[in-house]
């Protein structure tokens, strides 16, 4: 195994795997640590009426590359704007829905395996 990859251009060119009609993801790299797994890749969100809900059962974290990403928390209702430049901390067992009021591109960061999403 190698000590360095490169995924060139991963962002824009790494084919992401479709979750509903509005938000897309795919991991780029995984780790092979099976006590510590930790993954990261690309995370789409466009706007539209099939927002993604999801339950993180991992830790992650979201770096908002480009337009807008809206998170929001199910149960609680707190509501955050993330643009370009943004880091997003959530925490393992969060609800989260997404939208965007136009296209928004992450990298994210989670401890978990390869595509356990």
């Amino acid at each position: 195994m190698p000590g360095l990859e490169l995924a060139k251009d991963a962002v824009h060119q790494h084919k992401l795997t479709t979750l509903t009609a509005t938000a897309a993801i795919d991991d780029v790299f995984a780790s092979d640590d099976a006590v510590k797994p930790i993954s990261g890749g690309v995370f789409t969100v466009t706007a539209g009426d099939d927002l993604l809900k999801y339950t993180y059962h991992y830790d992650e974290l979201k770096v908002i590359l480009e337009g807008t990403i809206v998170l929001e928390d199910a149960d609680s209702g707190n509501k955050l704007e993330a643009t370009a430049g943004d880091i997003i901390n959530i925490k393992k067992g969060t609800t989260v829905i997404f939208s965007s009021p136009d296209a928004g591109r992450a990298f994210y960061v989670g401890q978990r395996k390869l595509r356990d999403f």
